[in-house]
This record gives C-alpha cells, structure tokens and sequence, in this order.
C-alpha cells in the first residue's frame, strides 16, 4: 500500500492526514470522507463563531433548548470528565477563560470583582442535560437548559478531538485502516504502516528549543499534549499560562506539558487539559480512574523554564 498525505489550515490550526491505500482514487475518498465530516461538525461546536451551534446555545439563557446529537454528546461527555476529574476540566467556565484571554491581550490580571462575577456565572449546578422521546417521534429528542445568565459554556477543550472521532468513523466505515490524523497536536493513529510495529510520535521538551523528551511507537489510539510551551505571558513580571484551573479561576504558574493517550480523541483531548491542571500529584492519585492508558507530565518552575540546564520534574504514569 502507498503512502498519501494531506493538510490544510483549520480551526486556527492545520490538519494534517496520513493514509495508507492501494491507489490514489481510494485514498482520496478517503480524505473527502474525513474533511466532511469536520466541515459538518464546525458550525456546531466552533465557540469562535458566532452562528454555531454552541454560541447559540450559550445566548438562550433561561429557557429549554433542542440541540444536535452531536452537542449534546460533547456536552454529556465534558460533563463526565468534570466529574472524573473534580472539576479541573469544567466547560462551564467560559466566562473566566474568556476574562484571562483578554488580560492576555491587554496585558492587565482582571481585578478580583471581576473574577468574582465571572465565576458565579459559572457552575453545572446551572446546566441540564435531558433526552426523551415522544409518542409520535421515535427519534431522541435532545434538550439543554442554562440556567444562569451569563454562564457560557466553552469546548473547546474537547471539541476537536470528538470530531477526530467523529471522522476516523466515517473514514474506517469506508475501509480505512491505516492513518494519522492530526489537527494542532490532537492526533488519532490507525494501524501502523506495513512493515512497522506502530507509528512514530515524539513528546516535545518543555521550551521551545527542548529535544523531544521521548519517542514513542504507537498504533490505534489517541493522544492529546497541552502545555504552554508556545503559550504563556508575562504581566508585571508574572508568567501566566493560557491553561485555567477553573476550580480557582486563575491560570497555572508553572510551566508544564502533559500528554495523555487513549482510545479516543475526545478522552485524550480532554485528559491532557485535566492533568495539566491537577500538577503532577494529583493526576497520580486520580490517574486509575480516570481511563487513561498513558500519561507523560513535566512541571518546571516559570522561573527556570528558560534556562537550558533547568530540571523539570517528571512523571509517567501506565495503566495497570
């Protein structure tokens, strides 16, 4: 079988596709399949567009909204990785990301009246999630409340790797078997490449000129890395990372980089934002319940990330 890539730019980011075929007609139908699906799921759970699904969503305040399957299952499953996790992965605070992105922008810490407000407008205690049916519709019927007016409910942080999930479906539903897709570091692996025990990853270091930590063989499964190693700013001499512990509403001091690997995008997605919040003590204590198959994290104090001999302490965690 012959090798076909593709990528193009996306969501901020770039796609990249790999895949294995017999001829090029194939592989191309292949990659048609993948680039629908995520062109389906876009104006559904895009939080940077305004006519999305999600942002519409988050403008129905008080009342009982019908919303897609596919939002709805995001949302259920952000809602199980809050639980999972005690609340460092919650979706329910956008109105605090979004405070600390624009103190990012004017390079100014939102004073404490505003992260006051900004966090009683967030919370699950304000969100309900129901499905039904009806007499004469058998199909489900999807609903969401919000309860709370200015709660907005962000996914990014789990968004692209369901619709990776999403994709790799359709895509192995019409025979695929061997890939790589890849969409700004969310990545889900196929069969390996004839001849190969698996597909070649590599973790990046901590700064920017790091060697990668390590090399990785892998095959049928997901994996996510999150960390401010491209994304931290410095106000009043303070380094803040662009990752929220929405438990506290405040960014993470330290630099860090946490990859997960699982069997879903959306899991891994998800997970490497999780134990990037928990520090490295938490995510130890929490890692068997969580459903994770790997972990790799890396902490190093803000202070010393830049300098080339700086320790970081590190820890990896393997299930079973």
């Amino acid at each position: 079988m012959d090798r076909y890539e593709y990528s193009t730019p996306t969501m901020g980011t770039i796609l990249k596709l790999v895949v294995y075929a017999d001829d090029q007609t194939t592989a191309q139908r292949w990659i048609d399949v993948c680039l629908e699906e995520i062109e389906r799921l876009m104006p559904i759970l895009s939080n940077y567009s305004s006519d999305s699904e999600i942002s519409k969503l988050n403008k129905q305040w008080g009342t009982s909204t019908v919303v897609s399957e596919d939002l709805y299952r995001v949302l259920a499953h952000s809602h199980r990785w809050y639980e999972l996790t005690g609340g460092a992965f919650d979706i329910t605070s956008g109105a605090v990301f979004e405070l600390w992105k624009q103190a990012r922008k004017t390079l100014s810490v939102p004073s404490q009246p505003q992260l006051r407000d900004a966090m009683d407008a967030c919370g699950w205690q304000y969100v309900e999630l129901s499905k039904s049916k009806s007499a004469t519709d058998p199909q489900d019927r999807y609903q969401v409340t919000v309860r709370r007016k200015g709660l907005v409910l962000d996914v990014s942080g789990i968004a692209t790797g369901y619709m990776i999930d999403s994709a790799i479906e359709r895509m192995t539903q019409a025979g695929c078997k061997s890939y790589l897709l890849d969409i700004g570091g969310d990545i889900c692996l196929g069969d390996p490449p004839e001849g190969k025990s698996g597909w070649t990853v590599q973790i990046a270091g901590l700064r920017k000129d790091s060697p990668p930590m390590m090399q990785l063989s892998l095959a049928n499964c997901a994996l996510t890395t999150s960390g401010d190693r491209n994304q931290s700013t410095i106000i009043d001499g303070v380094t803040y990372s662009h990752l929220i512990d929405p438990r506290i509403a405040k960014p993470l001091m330290n630099h860090q980089s946490s990859t997960a690997i699982c069997g879903r995008t959306l899991d891994a997605d998800a997970a490497a934002t999780a134990l990037s919040v928990l520090g490295l003590r938490q995510s130890s204590v929490l890692f068997d319940r969580l459903g994770i198959d790997q972990a790799i994290l890396m902490v190093c104090d803000s202070s010393q990330v830049e300098k080339k001999d700086s320790p970081a302490s590190f820890l990896r965690l393997l299930r079973g």
